[in-house]
Protein backbone atom coordinates (compact mmCIF):
# COMPACT_ATOMS: atom_id res chain seq x y z
CA UNK A 1 0.00 0.00 0.00
CA UNK A 2 1.36 3.65 -0.96
CA UNK A 3 2.24 5.38 2.13
CA UNK A 4 2.20 9.17 2.81
CA UNK A 5 4.29 10.80 5.11
CA UNK A 6 5.67 14.88 5.65
CA UNK A 7 8.81 15.90 5.99
CA UNK A 8 9.74 18.02 8.61
CA UNK A 9 10.79 21.09 6.13
CA UNK A 10 7.36 20.03 4.36
CA UNK A 11 5.84 21.14 7.99
CA UNK A 12 7.58 24.38 8.77
CA UNK A 13 6.99 25.13 4.81
CA UNK A 14 3.55 25.42 6.19
CA UNK A 15 3.92 26.74 9.63
CA UNK A 16 5.44 29.68 7.65
CA UNK A 17 2.40 29.74 4.95
CA UNK A 18 0.19 29.83 8.13
CA UNK A 19 1.87 32.78 9.48
CA UNK A 20 1.97 34.38 6.27
CA UNK A 21 -2.05 34.23 5.72
CA UNK A 22 -1.55 32.26 2.81
CA UNK A 23 -3.10 28.94 3.84
CA UNK A 24 -5.34 28.10 0.95
CA UNK A 25 -2.14 28.47 -1.28
CA UNK A 26 -0.10 26.01 0.60
CA UNK A 27 -3.17 23.50 0.43
CA UNK A 28 -3.51 23.99 -3.15
CA UNK A 29 0.47 23.25 -3.53
CA UNK A 30 0.34 20.31 -1.51
CA UNK A 31 -2.83 18.73 -3.67
CA UNK A 32 -0.79 20.06 -6.54
CA UNK A 33 2.18 17.95 -5.21
CA UNK A 34 0.28 15.10 -4.74
CA UNK A 35 -1.01 15.12 -8.12
CA UNK A 36 2.69 15.30 -8.82
CA UNK A 37 3.62 12.17 -7.34
CA UNK A 38 0.40 10.21 -8.25
CA UNK A 39 1.72 10.92 -11.98
CA UNK A 40 5.41 9.14 -10.86
CA UNK A 41 2.96 6.60 -9.43
CA UNK A 42 1.00 5.52 -12.31
CA UNK A 43 4.27 5.67 -14.79
CA UNK A 44 6.41 3.25 -12.93
CA UNK A 45 3.44 0.93 -12.21
CA UNK A 46 2.83 0.77 -16.02
CA UNK A 47 6.31 -0.27 -16.08
CA UNK A 48 5.85 -3.04 -13.63
CA UNK A 49 6.86 -0.75 -10.38
CA UNK A 50 5.27 0.92 -7.68
CA UNK A 51 6.10 3.02 -4.91
CA UNK A 52 6.32 1.91 -1.39
CA UNK A 53 6.40 5.48 -0.06
CA UNK A 54 5.67 9.43 -0.76
CA UNK A 55 7.16 11.49 1.38
CA UNK A 56 5.76 15.35 0.51
CA UNK A 57 8.31 17.87 0.71
CA UNK A 58 7.86 22.08 0.09
CA UNK A 59 8.61 21.29 -3.78
CA UNK A 60 7.43 18.26 -4.33
CA UNK A 61 8.72 14.62 -2.87
CA UNK A 62 10.92 11.87 -2.17
CA UNK A 63 10.03 8.63 -3.64
CA UNK A 64 11.17 4.86 -2.04
CA UNK A 65 12.00 1.63 -2.70
CA UNK A 66 14.33 -1.14 -3.20
CA UNK A 67 14.94 -2.23 -6.75
CA UNK A 68 17.70 -1.67 -8.94
CA UNK A 69 17.12 -3.75 -12.29
CA UNK A 70 14.95 -0.39 -13.42
CA UNK A 71 16.20 0.49 -17.47
CA UNK A 72 17.37 4.02 -17.77
CA UNK A 73 15.05 4.99 -20.16
CA UNK A 74 12.07 3.73 -18.05
CA UNK A 75 14.00 5.93 -15.30
CA UNK A 76 13.31 9.08 -17.90
CA UNK A 77 9.74 8.35 -18.36
CA UNK A 78 8.83 7.93 -14.79
CA UNK A 79 10.97 10.87 -13.73
CA UNK A 80 9.11 12.95 -16.47
CA UNK A 81 5.61 11.75 -15.46
CA UNK A 82 5.25 14.10 -12.51
CA UNK A 83 6.02 17.19 -14.23
CA UNK A 84 3.82 16.25 -16.88
CA UNK A 85 0.24 15.52 -14.70
CA UNK A 86 0.98 19.25 -13.22
CA UNK A 87 1.67 20.50 -16.65
CA UNK A 88 -1.72 19.31 -17.99
CA UNK A 89 -3.73 20.50 -15.01
CA UNK A 90 -2.50 24.00 -15.65
CA UNK A 91 -3.23 23.72 -19.60
CA UNK A 92 -6.50 22.22 -18.41
CA UNK A 93 -7.22 25.00 -15.78
CA UNK A 94 -6.18 27.30 -18.34
CA UNK A 95 -8.14 26.26 -21.34
CA UNK A 96 -11.47 26.55 -19.05
CA UNK A 97 -10.75 30.06 -18.86
CA UNK A 98 -11.57 30.62 -22.42
CA UNK A 99 -15.29 29.03 -21.97
CA UNK A 100 -15.69 30.04 -18.81
CA UNK A 101 -14.02 33.24 -18.08
CA UNK A 102 -15.67 34.19 -14.08
CA UNK A 103 -13.63 30.86 -12.83
CA UNK A 104 -10.30 32.70 -13.14
CA UNK A 105 -10.50 34.68 -10.41
CA UNK A 106 -11.37 31.03 -8.59
CA UNK A 107 -8.62 29.47 -10.48
CA UNK A 108 -5.76 31.52 -11.17
CA UNK A 109 -3.49 30.02 -8.25
CA UNK A 110 -4.15 26.14 -9.36
CA UNK A 111 -2.26 26.82 -12.82
CA UNK A 112 0.70 29.34 -11.20
CA UNK A 113 1.11 26.08 -8.19
CA UNK A 114 1.10 23.22 -11.15
CA UNK A 115 2.77 25.75 -13.47
CA UNK A 116 5.62 26.17 -10.94
CA UNK A 117 5.77 22.55 -10.08
CA UNK A 118 6.41 21.59 -13.60
CA UNK A 119 8.79 24.29 -13.98
CA UNK A 120 11.12 24.17 -10.70
CA UNK A 121 10.60 20.15 -10.86
CA UNK A 122 12.52 20.19 -14.35
CA UNK A 123 15.59 22.15 -13.26
CA UNK A 124 18.41 19.70 -13.60
CA UNK A 125 19.27 19.70 -9.98
CA UNK A 126 19.44 16.54 -7.68
CA UNK A 127 16.44 15.15 -6.14
CA UNK A 128 14.40 17.29 -8.01
CA UNK A 129 12.84 14.86 -11.06
CA UNK A 130 14.86 17.18 -13.60
CA UNK A 131 18.26 16.13 -11.81
CA UNK A 132 16.64 12.61 -12.00
CA UNK A 133 15.90 12.74 -15.76
CA UNK A 134 19.92 13.89 -16.21
CA UNK A 135 21.27 11.50 -14.07
CA UNK A 136 19.37 8.31 -15.87
CA UNK A 137 20.48 10.24 -19.44
CA UNK A 138 23.83 10.01 -18.38
CA UNK A 139 24.20 6.87 -17.12
CA UNK A 140 23.63 5.44 -20.71
CA UNK A 141 26.76 7.27 -21.66
CA UNK A 142 28.38 7.08 -18.34
CA UNK A 143 29.08 4.61 -15.16
CA UNK A 144 26.53 5.01 -12.97
CA UNK A 145 28.69 6.61 -10.18
CA UNK A 146 30.08 9.21 -12.34
CA UNK A 147 26.40 10.01 -13.22
CA UNK A 148 25.77 11.04 -9.77
CA UNK A 149 28.64 12.26 -8.71
CA UNK A 150 28.13 15.05 -11.69
CA UNK A 151 24.07 15.15 -10.81
CA UNK A 152 25.17 16.14 -7.89
CA UNK A 153 27.73 18.78 -7.74
CA UNK A 154 25.00 20.43 -10.28
CA UNK A 155 22.44 20.24 -7.19
CA UNK A 156 25.41 22.02 -4.91
CA UNK A 157 25.90 24.39 -7.07
CA UNK A 158 22.40 25.25 -7.27
CA UNK A 159 21.60 25.09 -3.81
CA UNK A 160 24.48 27.75 -3.41
CA UNK A 161 23.46 30.36 -6.24
CA UNK A 162 19.75 29.98 -4.02
CA UNK A 163 21.57 30.74 -1.06
CA UNK A 164 23.09 34.11 -2.74
CA UNK A 165 19.71 35.11 -4.52
CA UNK A 166 18.43 34.54 -0.61
CA UNK A 167 20.88 36.84 0.57
CA UNK A 168 20.36 39.62 -1.93
CA UNK A 169 16.65 39.32 -0.97
CA UNK A 170 17.77 40.69 2.02
CA UNK A 171 18.53 43.81 0.86
CA UNK A 172 15.14 44.48 -1.31
CA UNK A 173 12.83 42.05 0.35
CA UNK A 174 13.46 39.20 2.12
CA UNK A 175 12.13 35.95 0.70
CA UNK A 176 12.36 32.34 2.77
CA UNK A 177 10.81 30.43 0.30
CA UNK A 178 14.09 30.83 -2.13
CA UNK A 179 15.93 29.90 1.31
CA UNK A 180 13.26 26.80 2.26
CA UNK A 181 13.93 25.51 -1.82
CA UNK A 182 18.16 25.78 -1.00
CA UNK A 183 18.09 23.84 2.37
CA UNK A 184 15.50 21.24 -0.07
CA UNK A 185 18.29 20.89 -2.57
CA UNK A 186 21.02 20.03 0.10
CA UNK A 187 19.36 17.94 2.14
CA UNK A 188 18.45 15.72 -1.30
CA UNK A 189 22.03 15.88 -2.63
CA UNK A 190 22.88 15.18 1.04
CA UNK A 191 20.62 12.59 2.33
CA UNK A 192 18.28 11.05 -0.85
CA UNK A 193 20.08 7.79 -2.13
CA UNK A 194 17.80 7.91 -5.37
CA UNK A 195 14.46 7.36 -5.39
CA UNK A 196 14.03 3.43 -6.08
CA UNK A 197 11.33 1.47 -7.14
CA UNK A 198 9.76 -1.70 -6.14
CA UNK A 199 9.04 -4.63 -8.63
CA UNK A 200 4.97 -5.16 -8.27
CA UNK A 201 5.25 -9.07 -8.37
CA UNK A 202 8.57 -9.34 -6.19
CA UNK A 203 6.87 -10.34 -3.30
CA UNK A 204 3.71 -11.54 -4.75
CA UNK A 205 2.49 -15.59 -3.55
CA UNK A 206 0.03 -17.42 -5.38
CA UNK A 207 -3.42 -18.43 -3.99
CA UNK A 208 -5.11 -20.81 -5.03
CA UNK A 209 -8.71 -21.20 -5.08
CA UNK A 210 -10.88 -20.88 -2.62
CA UNK A 211 -14.23 -18.96 -3.74
CA UNK A 212 -15.51 -19.31 -7.78
CA UNK A 213 -13.90 -16.62 -9.06
CA UNK A 214 -13.69 -15.55 -13.13
CA UNK A 215 -11.22 -17.05 -15.51
CA UNK A 216 -9.58 -14.28 -17.92
CA UNK A 217 -7.37 -16.19 -21.17
CA UNK A 218 -4.49 -13.61 -22.46
CA UNK A 219 -2.62 -14.85 -25.54
CA UNK A 220 1.12 -13.41 -25.83
CA UNK A 221 3.87 -13.56 -27.78
CA UNK A 222 6.59 -15.58 -26.19
CA UNK A 223 9.16 -13.40 -27.23
CA UNK A 224 7.55 -10.25 -25.09
CA UNK A 225 8.69 -9.05 -22.02
CA UNK A 226 7.58 -9.64 -18.66
CA UNK A 227 6.01 -5.90 -18.45
CA UNK A 228 3.74 -5.91 -21.17
CA UNK A 229 1.59 -8.70 -19.03
CA UNK A 230 1.62 -5.54 -16.15
CA UNK A 231 -1.18 -3.63 -17.10
CA UNK A 232 -2.97 -6.44 -17.78
CA UNK A 233 -3.00 -8.80 -15.03
CA UNK A 234 -4.53 -6.97 -11.99
CA UNK A 235 -5.89 -9.28 -9.48
CA UNK A 236 -9.41 -9.77 -10.24
CA UNK A 237 -9.40 -13.01 -12.13
CA UNK A 238 -7.95 -16.57 -12.25
CA UNK A 239 -5.48 -15.70 -15.18
CA UNK A 240 -4.25 -18.08 -18.12
CA UNK A 241 -1.29 -16.62 -20.12
CA UNK A 242 -1.68 -18.74 -23.55
CA UNK A 243 2.98 -17.97 -24.51
CA UNK A 244 2.18 -18.14 -28.74
CA UNK A 245 5.56 -19.69 -30.69
CA UNK A 246 4.98 -20.24 -34.03
CA UNK A 247 2.24 -22.69 -34.45
CA UNK A 248 2.85 -24.03 -31.03
CA UNK A 249 1.20 -22.79 -27.91
CA UNK A 250 2.11 -22.83 -24.39
CA UNK A 251 -0.38 -21.95 -21.15
CA UNK A 252 0.94 -20.59 -18.10
CA UNK A 253 -1.48 -20.15 -15.16
CA UNK A 254 -1.56 -19.58 -11.03
CA UNK A 255 1.39 -20.76 -9.07
CA UNK A 256 3.74 -20.98 -12.60
CA UNK A 257 2.27 -17.89 -13.51
CA UNK A 258 3.04 -15.50 -10.52
CA UNK A 259 6.56 -17.84 -9.39
CA UNK A 260 7.26 -16.19 -12.88
CA UNK A 261 6.22 -12.55 -12.40
CA UNK A 262 8.21 -12.82 -9.03
CA UNK A 263 11.62 -13.76 -10.37
CA UNK A 264 12.11 -12.07 -13.64
CA UNK A 265 13.28 -8.69 -14.73
CA UNK A 266 10.19 -7.07 -16.34
CA UNK A 267 12.72 -7.08 -19.63
CA UNK A 268 13.15 -10.33 -19.97
CA UNK A 269 11.17 -12.33 -22.76
CA UNK A 270 8.07 -14.54 -21.20
CA UNK A 271 9.92 -17.58 -22.95
CA UNK A 272 13.36 -16.97 -20.53
CA UNK A 273 10.71 -16.35 -17.61
CA UNK A 274 9.11 -19.66 -18.17
CA UNK A 275 12.48 -21.70 -18.68
CA UNK A 276 13.63 -20.01 -15.57
CA UNK A 277 10.52 -21.24 -13.39
CA UNK A 278 11.04 -24.45 -14.54
CA UNK A 279 14.93 -24.42 -13.55
CA UNK A 280 14.54 -23.79 -10.45
CA UNK A 281 11.23 -26.00 -10.09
Amino acid sequence: MLKFKLHPLFIVFGIYFAFTGKVFSFIIYTLSATLHELGHYSASEKLGYKLNKIVLMPYGAIISGNVTDLRYKDECKVALAGPLVNFLVAVFFTAIWWVFPFTYAFTEEIVIANFSLAVINLLPCYPLDGGRFLLATLSLKLDRSVAVKIVKVLGVVFGLILLGLFVYSITIKINYTILFFAFFIFLGVTFNKGGEYVKIYQNLSFKPVSTPILVKEIAVQGNSQIKTLYPILNGEFYYKVAVVNGDKIAIICGEELYAMLSVSSPYETINCAIKKVHENS
